[in-house]
């Protein structure tokens, strides 16, 4: 039995995946670097075979002279062998980006996957009785959306419009990057130092349960083993909270591994690393676009929706969000799209409680 926590609060956990964004500004840095004329040419066919067409999207150039820009990064359970198998997969993280032009700041907002939101599969084949709007737990947007083989993206595609309807903003790009991408940059990098605050086991990248082991303490992490890090939390007495604190630190300790490294190969890893496990409909005129506003990265506001954890009616865990805290949010993000500098939101501080032991299994719709 694993232990479920949860309490209104916002920790400072939109850190998680916005640095593995910035460390794909990073890779265009590199054209300043010893290795400009290779590492130039890799970085610009990788980037190229990560585009893709998501159904209504706009086009780049119409995005000149507007005051923001706005970025839904998923980060999905989704590994080749799955893909192979045309397997749906769950967003695990979602991180939504404002990149206000006006007064150069980054803002980000993390979204618990087992927020229960209202989704409309109106629009959409897939199973289970699903034909319009229901509550659901928005990592379902993806996860059934994929179902949907009228398009390769309708995955992607219902995950933006729900979150465009939770957040009352307009999403004019996503990034899609799977685990196993995460997995192979952290090795790429040769690991990385953590102090893991508990011992535990986890699923390893191909789902299989209890494969990998990490010991409490100082520890140099595997690819594997930081997956499994971030993505724990049965184990954590923190619940959802505490493994967004998790993801923080690791993408903290891997941005600053990544900045140490002057390594050709090391860089052509990183490279395949993008390539093979990023779907993006950002193309490479985007990057060298985007890069004029990379010191935004300095200057960043972090929200995270709060709620409460529970088991619903269904049975089964939901993460409830509060309502006042996420009209306070949804009120900044608009400012920010307009091009308004926002500040942080305060909130409670005090330490989650603790909920109902439960178990979930990966076996069933969760």
């Amino acid at each position: 039995m694993q232990t479920r926590s949860a309490r209104k609060r916002q920790p400072s956990a939109g850190k998680m995946f916005t640095k593995v964004v910035a460390a794909l500004l990073l890779l265009l840095t590199v054209i300043g670097s010893g290795y400009a004329g290779a590492v130039f040419i890799k970085t610009q066919e990788t980037l190229a075979k990560t585009q893709i067409t998501i159904p209504g999207s706009k086009v780049s150039s119409k995005y000149d002279d507007v005051p923001s820009e706005s970025f839904l990064i998923l980060g999905t359970d989704e590994t080749k062998a799955s893909k192979d198998r045309n397997e749906p997969a769950r967003s695990d993280v979602m991180i939504v980006g404002i990149l206000n032009k006006e007064s150069e700041q980054l803002v980000l907002t993390s979204i618990p996957r087992d927020s229960l939101v209202n989704i409309d599969y109106s629009n959409y084949d897939v199973p289970y009785g699903k034909t319009g709007v229901e509550q659901d737990k928005i990592t379902h947007a993806h996860y059934f959306g994929s179902m949907d083989q009228s398009n390769s993206y309708n995955g992607i595609k219902l995950a933006r419009e729900t979150t465009e309807n939770l957040l009352g903003i307009q999403i004019d790009h996503v990034v899609k990057v799977n685990f196993q991408g995460f997995v192979q940059l952290i090795d790429a990098l040769n690991g990385v130092d953590l102090d893991v605050r508990y011992a535990f086991k986890e699923q390893d990248s191909a789902r299989k349960a209890d494969t990998i082991t990490v010991e409490k303490g100082m520890q140099h992490l595997t690819g594997e083993q930081a997956l499994a890090y971030v993505r724990n939390r049965h184990d954590d007495p923190l619940g959802d909270i505490g493994r967004g604190q998790k993801q923080m630190q690791v993408i903290q300790a891997v941005a600053k591994e990544a900045a140490s490294f002057r390594s050709l190969g090391a860089y052509r890893d990183i490279l395949n690393a993008v390539g093979d496990n990023v779907e993006t409909n950002l193309g490479p005129n985007d990057y060298t676009r985007l890069a004029d506003y990379t010191t935004a990265l300095q200057n960043t506001t972090e929200y995270q929706l709060a709620g409460e954890g529970y088991i619903g009616i269904s049975g089964k865990w939901e993460y409830h969000l509060d309502p006042n805290q996420l009209e306070l949010v949804k009120n900044n993000l608009a400012q920010a799209m307009q091009g308004q500098e926002v500040a942080p939101i305060k909130e409670e501080t005090e330490l989650p409680a603790e909920t109902d032991q439960t178990t979930e299994t990966d076996s069933t719709i969760q």
